[in-house]
């Protein structure tokens, strides 16, 4: 079996094992928490058991047993085991390849909207309905915080559908990694020099271990 292909085999695997695990109740990245470090932009750190909490994609972290939020603006850097997270849009996300300079990110966020798809009732839109329904939710991590309350009753709650994206993440920009929406962001006079690479170079865009040769048209 190919490098590429056992690659994508081992994406799809824990994409489906972490989909198994995410409910209202433990709408986390991690099946439990991890030791991490966390780097701020002050060059303090924080070393902690943390996960990445799949409503906005923001870093908790355990306290004496509480979970604690920590505020995404002064977040530079996230390292959990082999993990490495940048902030960007106050969102945690994952490095595939790359460094701060440029890197392909991955973003996960549970669907929390697919709880309300039904729609509304009349005279009460979807969004107001979601809204109502988001907020009556208990959920894992925020309207619960004890960690090992939360733990015992992780399979208590709702199934949460993941929604996973690919990005292209520059010194100055964030592209989605399709090649319609790197394009809409280009400039003019680099579209014509982006359809050249693409010529020269096979981009599988359905396949994430492809993407990294997407850097060396923005590092050129």
């Amino acid at each position: 079996m190919k490098k590429s292909a056992f690659y994508l085999l081992l994406l799809c695997f824990a994409t489906l094992l972490q989909a198994q695990n995410t409910t209202t109740m433990w709408p986390y990245k991690y099946s439990d928490f991890q030791n991490g470090t966390v780097y701020f932009a002050n060059k303090r750190t924080l070393s902690a058991p943390v996960n990445v909490h799949l409503l906005k994609s923001s870093l908790h972290y355990l306290e004496n047993g509480q979970i604690k939020e920590v505020t995404t603006s002064d977040i530079v850097l996230v390292r959990v085991g082999e993990d490495q997270y940048y902030m960007r849009n106050n969102q945690l996300m994952r490095a595939l390849s790359g460094d701060s300079t440029g890197f392909v990110a991955e973003l996960v966020l549970a669907d929390f909207d697919a709880l309300s798809d039904s729609g509304g009732a009349y005279g009460s839109s979807s969004n107001v309905q979601a809204t109502r329904k988001l907020s009556s939710l208990e959920i894992g991590g925020i309207s619960i915080t004890n960690h090992m309350e939360l733990k015992s009753n992780k399979d208590g709650g709702s199934l949460l559908p993941l929604d996973t994206k690919y990005f292209i993440v520059t010194a100055d920009a964030i592209y989605p990694a399709t090649k319609r929406g790197i394009t809409a962001q280009l400039p003019d006079e680099k579209k014509d020099a982006f359809k050249r690479f693409l010529k020269k170079n096979k981009v599988n865009w359905r396949r994430p271990e492809t993407l990294q040769i997407l850097l060396n048209f923005f590092n050129e």
